[in-house]
């Protein structure tokens, strides 16, 4: 019997198998990401190719991280919008034309400071 020695079999050997593994596990992230995405309202189409294409195994992680979406709008209030939270007794809200921040003062001010650019401005009294 007549044995060979031949690299390129034995190469093909060794790399075959551990090669369909790690493809194997970046496609079921990928799936996993893109199922985690579209539970929190994301696109989980997005993310299945994103964490296809780029992200491999941490495409999971990030899609636990992303912030939640309605529509394409971010859930929660972006700095700069005026928030729904209700007005507390004996204040008045305006918002700032600069900058869009909601400000609440006591109702007896005739003016206020911005808290986020600081820009002073004079209101009607209440």
């Amino acid at each position: 019997m007549e044995v060979t020695d031949d690299i390129g079999t034995t190469l093909a050997a060794f790399t075959t198998g551990p090669l369909i593994a790690v493809a194997t596990a970046w496609f079921f992230s990928a799936v996993i990401a893109g199922v985690i995405a579209e539970i929190r309202g994301r696109s989980g189409f997005g993310f299945f190719f994103t964490t296809l294409f780029f992200l491999g195994p941490l495409g999971p992680g990030f899609a636990l991280v992303a912030p939640r979406e309605d529509r394409g709008r971010p859930v929660a209030p972006r700095p700069g919008t005026v928030d729904v939270r209700p007005v507390m007794e004996g204040r008045r809200r305006f918002t700032c034309p600069r900058c869009g921040a909601a400000n609440d003062i006591p109702e007896a001010h005739t003016s206020y400071d911005c808290w986020r650019c600081d820009e002073h401005r004079k209101v009607r009294p209440a």
